[in-house]
């Protein structure tokens, strides 16, 4: 699960998954600092480019997510990296509906503000 694309940045951007967690759109923060950033499309989110411990979990989100037909959701997370957890704002919406992505997610992950509470 370790990721040779973002070790070792933090997450923070947004990014369009398809259904199964492939990238089809990447707009990360840092992204001009970081050639290999540039190159996540096709790359499937949970096993090669997210850097944080948890993924499983965060998978675990997006998937039930992604079987209700709710059009957005957003939750707090702990990104847990190896030299620690770091809280995040995660917005997820449904982006479109066509032949060549169906049913994409828009996945937005922010730095939490130190003053919101933390529900995970």
């Amino acid at each position: 699960m370790s990721s040779l694309f973002l070790a070792p940045q933090k997450l923070f951007g947004l990014l369009e998954l398809d259904p199964q967690g492939t990238v089809v759109f990447s707009k990360l923060e840092g992204d001009e600092k970081l050639p290999g950033a540039m190159d996540l499309v096709g790359r499937n989110f949970f096993s090669e480019v997210a850097t944080f411990l948890n993924v499983a979990e965060f998978r675990e989100r997006f998937e039930i997510f992604d079987s209700k037909p709710e059009p957005s959701n957003s939750f707090m997370f702990n990104c847990d990296y190896e030299d620690g957890a770091v809280p995040v704002k995660v917005l997820l919406a449904r982006l479109r509906e066509d032949t060549k992505y169906p049913g994409s997610v828009l996945v937005y992950i922010k730095k939490a503000d130190s003053k919101a509470p933390n529900t995970h």
